[in-house]
């Protein structure tokens, strides 16, 4: 964890100039997103606590022979939505659907993490907008209730992810908040240990994560046998080093998709975007291409 910590203040100073970017209106609110380069669309959707900044090196990786799309959903950074009701997949897939159709065409969607379960399920919901599936360990936290030997991730998930730190933001504590987040992401509370920099990024994507917790089912799920039936070209991303639950779930996603197109990194972690971007970019091209 420290070390992708290290590697994330990297990538952002790496890319510190001002990005020009585009607004899309949603439902009360807009979403901001970057656009470079030209011929088929490829939309990148980020994972929880991230903003549209975590695609960049992919972005640069790709624009020569795609236009590629990275964006910040509803309550991420920059944008500043406030809260309203429930957040879930189909709240963010009609945010998704709004920005697909200013973009004009359909897309080939990228789906990291939280993004990979909104890339499922608009998927399913909008098929004739989705060319292509790419998930990388895509959060289907309701199929561990199914799986006995996943069962104990599930509980683990709910009560330390979303109840503890449903109650650390009553307290209005950033802190403490930014605590319970570590430990159940990394183990122990690590902030002490990282730059300034890391530390106000990941902050300014807390108000996504209070809108995931405080929400009634903010990680609602697809159903396997839904799931299964999508037609679209497929490709799945895997890693070695990812959270037990994630083994879990990508255990059962390649169940679903046992034709897709899968890579598996064994000496990475959940964060693979950010510590492979190049072999990644270079394996979503040739899927593409192929």
């Amino acid at each position: 964890m420290r070390t992708l910590l290290l590697t994330m203040l990297c990538l952002y100073c790496s890319f510190s100039k001002a990005q020009t970017l585009n607004r899309v209106d949603v439902d009360n609110g807009l979403m901001h997103y970057y656009s470079k380069g030209e011929g088929k669309t490829i939309l990148f959707i980020h994972g929880a606590q991230e903003d549209f900044r975590v695609f960049l090196p992919q972005v640069e990786f790709l624009c020569d022979r795609f236009k590629v799309v990275t964006y910040s959903r509803r309550y991420n950074f920059p944008n500043n939505n406030k809260i309203v009701g429930d957040i879930n997949v189909e709240t963010e897939g009609e945010d998704l659907r709004l920005l697909v159709q200013k973009l004009g065409t359909p897309v080939h969607l990228v789906g990291h993490s939280y993004g990979g379960l909104i890339a499922i399920d608009f998927a399913l919901t909008y098929p004739e907008l989705t060319k292509s599936l790419i998930l990388s360990e895509p959060a289907l936290v309701d199929w561990l209730k199914t799986s006995p030997e996943c069962k104990t991730n599930y509980e683990d998930f709910q009560k330390k992810l979303i109840s503890e730190t449903r109650q650390a933001f009553k307290t209005n504590d950033t802190t403490l908040v930014m605590k319970e987040l570590f430990e159940f992401f990394a183990g122990e509370d690590i902030q002490d240990q990282i730059p300034q920099e890391v530390l106000d990024m990941l902050k300014a994507n807390l108000r996504e994560i209070k809108a995931l917790v405080t929400s009634s089912n903010g990680f609602k799920s697809p159903s396997f046998q839904s799931v299964k039936n999508l037609k679209m070209p497929i490709m799945v991303f895997t890693s070695g080093r990812t959270m037990p639950l994630q083994h879990c779930t990508n255990k059962k996603l390649l169940e679903a998709f046992p034709d897709a197109v899968h890579h598996h990194l064994e000496n990475a972690g959940h964060e693979m975007w950010m510590t492979h971007s190049k072999e990644l970019a270079g394996q979503v091209s040739a899927f593409l291409t192929d």
